[in-house]
């Protein structure tokens, strides 16, 4: 009795571990795949951490600039218009700023964060609804 219980969780085990899927992938450098190609970003932007949730379709990533706050801000947004993108809404601060944005099925969000003159973050996220 013990040999076909335990033949017969190795199967279901066996079974089971085949069919599962990454489901969340975090990565580093390349910004993932659901970002649109086109999407705005200061040309000096260095890509950071990654991550790709495939059951919930929502990406983002990070990257860092030595573009100062206002600025930043001021340039993705008007890049955002040019390319079709409905900005939704933006507010902040000299430290910390949003932005939320749509553009035919893809919702997204950036959250500016300013570490001092001529140093910030952003971090994008998006849904592909």
């Amino acid at each position: 009795m013990k040999r076909v219980v335990s033949i017969a969780l190795l199967i279901l085990i066996a079974s089971c571990g085949d069919s599962t899927a990454e489901t969340i992938i975090f990565g580093e450098g390349d910004i993932p795949p659901a970002i649109p190609s086109d999407f705005p970003l200061p040309t000096d932007a260095v890509i950071g951490a990654t991550l790709v949730d495939t059951v919930n379709t929502k990406s983002e990533f990070e990257f860092r600039t030595a573009t100062d706050m206002a600025p930043l801000v001021q340039a993705m947004s008007v890049g955002l218009v040019e390319l079709g993108y409905v900005v939704e809404s933006s507010s902040g601060d000299t430290v910390q700023w949003a932005i939320g944005f749509r553009r035919n099925g893809l919702e997204g969000s950036i959250q500016f964060r300013s570490f001092g003159p001529g140093a910030a973050q952003g971090v994008v996220r998006v849904n592909d609804t």
